[in-house]
């Protein structure tokens, strides 16, 4: 296998030296497709900088910058589709830097998804040897700290690894093995779906410096009145009692485990 690791990121930058630091000895190529200008029109003037300084360190192999097409509703708002169709771009311009690099198998990732070491070398040899085309995994989520887990599990997927073959190309599909995020889908093929106890993924998708970019920002958002419940949510939360509200105004209770991956923000 030659691993080819694509990282989608226009904020939540001060996660991502964690989930490089995590895939690189297992990656043979990795390339950051960035914004600067979000998909609903923000900016974010601290990214650059954080990511010359990621690749000086050797953490990163390429950096593209993507420039959004904004969608605009008849009022000169954002229409959220420019999210969607943004994410999918990029997930394929990671896929075609990864496959010209010589790169046969995929995975796209956001800054804040790891994985554990063993399960992650067991799961490469898994796939490589069962000749799969997709592969899927379970997922837990952090809130607020990288000690406050989500209760229960959810019960969608990520994507593990994508075999890339000269067909493969991002684009959302009707019927599909899992239940994901549908600006991460291919033609699934010849799939594994992973159990929790052979590798799932640790996606700390609320641990931030601040989550009103994530709120404004975010493919998912949702509507002014959720988004600022969310944020004062966030903002005022002081113990696990308090739970988690997730944009879409989902409500999780939260449970403390230990620090992982020694995550300091």
């Amino acid at each position: 296998m030659k691993l080819g690791i694509s990282y989608n990121i226009f904020d939540g930058e001060e996660m991502l030296p964690f989930a490089l630091k995590n895939l690189r000895p297992f990656a043979d190529f990795i390339v950051v497709v960035y914004q600067t200008t979000s998909n609903f029109g923000n900016e974010n003037p601290n990214l650059l900088p954080v990511l010359e300084k990621l690749k000086k360190e050797g953490l990163i192999d390429k950096l593209f910058l993507y420039e959004p097409n904004l969608i605009y509703n008849d009022d000169k708002s954002v229409n959220w589709k420019s999210g969607t169709l943004n994410e999918i771009e990029k997930r394929e311009i990671g896929l075609k830097i990864c496959r010209a690099s010589g790169c046969d198998t995929y995975m796209t990732l956001d800054c804040d998804e790891l994985y554990d070491h063993k399960q992650f070398e067991w799961a490469m040899i898994d796939f490589e040897q069962g000749g799969y085309d997709t592969s899927f995994t379970n997922l837990l989520t952090y809130y607020k700290l990288p000690t406050m887990e989500l209760t229960p599990y959810e019960k969608w997927y990520q994507p593990l690894f994508y075999k890339i073959k000269k067909d493969t190309k991002f684009e959302m599909q009707d019927d599909y093995p899992v239940y994901i995020d549908r600006t991460k889908m291919v033609k699934a093929g010849y799939t594994r779906v992973y159990t929790r106890q052979e590798i799932q993924q640790y996606h700390y998708a609320y641990v931030r410096h601040n989550l009103l970019s994530k709120v404004n920002n975010s493919s998912a958002q949702s509507d002014e009145q959720n988004a600022a419940m969310v944020l004062e949510r966030y903002e005022n939360w002081k113990s696990v009692e308090d739970g988690a509200l997730l944009i879409g105004n989902q409500e999780w209770k939260l449970k403390e485990v230990k620090n992982k991956f020694n995550i300091r923000l």
